[in-house]
């Protein structure tokens, strides 16, 4: 059993180690940590930190995909109290104030809990202070009598108008001076003095605590929570294919990156890729005679009316072919249709296990994945265009990219959206958007050479010009 800890600002990674011996302590959590991750049943996951905005939030599916494998997924403090708000009822577990304040709805705004903190290398400090921490406080001192609950509530409206980045004791302290609430600040001030409330903090310890101790509270969901439905979609797949992968060539490659590169530059793709499609379509085995698919795929064409047996070059005017494709035979240009109609697959499923079964093998993948990674490792040293700003890198034009693909897939401009269907996506811009990390590599160096990539069978050529 492992334990994972995603924390930043909220509480120390040195205090969390000591507080759950053994915990293995990640950043702030995102949008598929956790399942690059993938935890298993056995595992706990306890979120505390996250990020949000600039970088994609820690999705509501990606918890439930592991709550449903048995993973005990628990939060508190911040982005955990959230998550776990919104989803205790599905059996994610939550701990300490902030959690309660959400799910009971006593705080619905997200911002309460919103901080800025430094990078990693200055261990997330904390640049502002969330207005959870002086809702508690305030709510505190009226209970001490320190403060009438209205004196309490007025200061609390003032923290609340403050963005979030500007919130914390000196801000307040400026915001209400000069006004009504500046003397009942001052006693506040005073008196918090002594024992500054810092509610995240107490959660993160209470919910490492209740870990340690082994706490029924941080059980795996069971019978009694609302069952989960409808969640590993291809949605999950996609992510999950953005979200796995390894390093190779000096850059860290997805599955995605790794599959979109097979599917755009193996030369056999479009002909394996056809050769699926139209088996699927008339419902044989994937391994069936490619003949004897074809044909059967011709009949299907004539029975749905695709291609008429009165006026077969009516299947010219389909806005699936090209000009090119008026040198098929009618029948060639029907599977043609079908295969563009229905073989796209685009980014819904860009996972390894849907390649073609002669591409999948582990020489494809490795060949594909070390070039991928060489590729975007020689994109990372081309010129930075704003020195200001280091994250940014220079992009190649559309222009660039559809050249490259014409000479990769011998086209003319004009045939790109067809070729797009014929290598298995819906959309051109998707596949500008892949290719392009890869074209410094592709333009210096050429496409990989895959293992085994010989010329095409003669069954699998026939449909390559079907």
């Amino acid at each position: 059993m492992s334990d994972y800890v995603f924390l930043g600002p909220s509480l120390d990674a040195a205090e969390a180690v000591d507080l759950l011996p053994g915990a293995i302590v990640r950043p702030p959590i995102e949008h598929g940590d956790l399942l690059r991750l993938d935890p298993g049943p056995g595992d706990r996951v306890f979120i505390v930190d996250g990020l949000f905005m600039l970088r994609a939030p820690v999705r509501h599916r990606e918890i439930l995909h592991y709550l449903d494998r048995g993973v005990v997924v628990a939060g508190s403090s911040s982005m955990g109290a959230l998550r776990a708000a919104e989803l205790w009822q599905y059996g994610m577990r939550g701990a300490g104030t902030v959690f309660e304040l959400y799910r009971d709805g006593v705080v619905t705004d997200d911002d309460e809990v919103a901080v800025v903190h430094a990078p990693a290398e200055e261990d997330h400090r904390s640049m502002s202070e969330p207005l959870v921490n002086l809702r508690v406080a305030l709510d505190r001192a009226a209970r001490a009598g320190v403060l009438t609950t209205g004196e309490a509530s007025r200061l609390l409206e003032i923290g609340r108008a403050l963005p979030f980045r500007a919130r914390g004791r000196r801000a307040l302290r400026r915001a209400a001076t000069g006004g009504p609430a500046g003397d009942s600040f001052e006693r506040f001030a005073a008196w918090d003095a002594a024992g500054p409330t810092d509610v995240k903090a107490e959660d993160a310890r209470l919910l490492l605590r209740l870990a340690a101790a082994g706490d029924r509270a941080l059980r795996p969901r069971d019978a009694a929570d609302t069952p989960i439905e409808n969640v590993d979609t291809y949605i999950m797949e996609a992510w999950t294919a953005r979200a796995h992968g390894r390093t190779a060539g000096g850059a860290l490659v997805s599955d995605a990156v790794t599959v979109a590169t097979i599917m755009v530059l193996h030369p056999e793709f479009p002909a394996r890729h056809a050769e699926r499609v139209l088996a699927d379509l008339v419902g044989a085995e994937r391994d069936a005679d490619p003949e004897r698919v074809r044909q059967r795929a011709v009949t299907l064409a004539q029975e749905r009316g695709l291609l008429p047996v009165d006026d077969p070059a009516a299947i010219y005017d389909s806005p699936l072919l090209t000009a090119s494709d008026r040198d098929r035979s009618p029948a060639d240009a029907a599977l043609r249709v079908l295969i563009r109609m229905f073989g796209p697959v685009d980014c819904g499923t860009l996972a390894v296990r849907n390649l073609p079964a002669a591409l999948r093998t582990p020489e494809v993948i490795e060949a594909a994945r070390s070039f991928a990674g060489s590729a975007m490792r020689l994109n990372d040293r081309l010129p930075h265009p704003d020195p200001h700003r280091p994250h940014l890198r220079m992009t190649f034009r559309d222009e660039v990219v559809d050249r490259l693909l014409c000479r990769l897939w011998d086209c003319r401009p004009q045939e790109l959206p067809a070729a797009v269907r014929d290598h298995g996506f819906v959309h051109l811009d998707r596949v500008r958007a892949l290719l392009e990390p890869l074209t410094a590599g592709l333009k210096v160096c050429g496409p990989p050479a895959f293992p085994g990539a010989a010329a095409v069978s003669a069954p699998l050529a026939r449909l390559v010009s079907a």
